[in-house]
C-alpha cells in the first residue's frame, strides 16, 4: 500500500464517521490532532477528488465557506437536505412525507424533480432559540 492510499484511505475513514458536514480545515485539524502527519493540500485535493466522484456533497456554511458531507451510496441517487441560514448546518432528511410530495410534483405537475440536490433553507431550532 503506498503512502497516498494510506492518507486516502485514513481521510475516507474519519469522513465516513462524521455525522455532520465539515469544512476541509475542520478535517485537517482532526487529523493534526489524531497525530496524523499529513499535508493541508493533500487533505484538499483528496476531498475535491471524492467531491468529483459524487462520494461527497458540497454546500455553503452559514458564513460562505465550503461544506462537506459524506454520501451514503443511497442518498447519492434521491435525497432531501434541511440547510439552516443561521448556523450553516445541513442534515439529511427521510421522510415519506416528502417522498409523497416529489411523486406529487411528478405525476399531477408532470414535473421532474432532479433529487440529487434538493435544499430546503430555514433556522434550525438552535438558531430559532428553542
Amino acid at each position: 500500500m503506498s503512502y497516498n492510499t494510506h492518507q486516502k484511505d485514513l481521510i475516507i475513514s474519519l469522513i465516513q464517521s462524521k455525522k455532520t458536514d465539515f469544512s476541509v480545515k475542520e478535517l485537517y485539524q482532526e487529523l493534526l490532532a489524531r497525530g496524523e502527519e499529513i499535508g493541508q493540500t493533500t487533505v484538499y485535493r483528496i476531498v475535491d477528488s471524492l467531491t468529483e466522484a459524487g462520494q461527497l456533497r458540497k454546500t455553503l456554511g452559514g458564513d460562505g465557506s465550503a461544506r462537506f458531507q459524506f454520501l451514503e451510496s443511497c442518498e447519492r441517487s434521491g435525497h432531501c437536505y434541511l440547510k439552516c441560514e443561521g448556523c450553516g448546518k445541513i442534515e439529511h432528511v427521510d421522510c415519506d412525507d416528502l417522498c409523497n410530495l416529489m411523486n406529487h410534483i411528478k405525476k399531477q405537475h408532470e414535473f421532474a424533480i432532479n433529487e440529487t440536490n434538493i435544499v430546503i433553507n430555514g433556522i434550525c431550532r438552535s438558531c430559532c432559540g428553542q
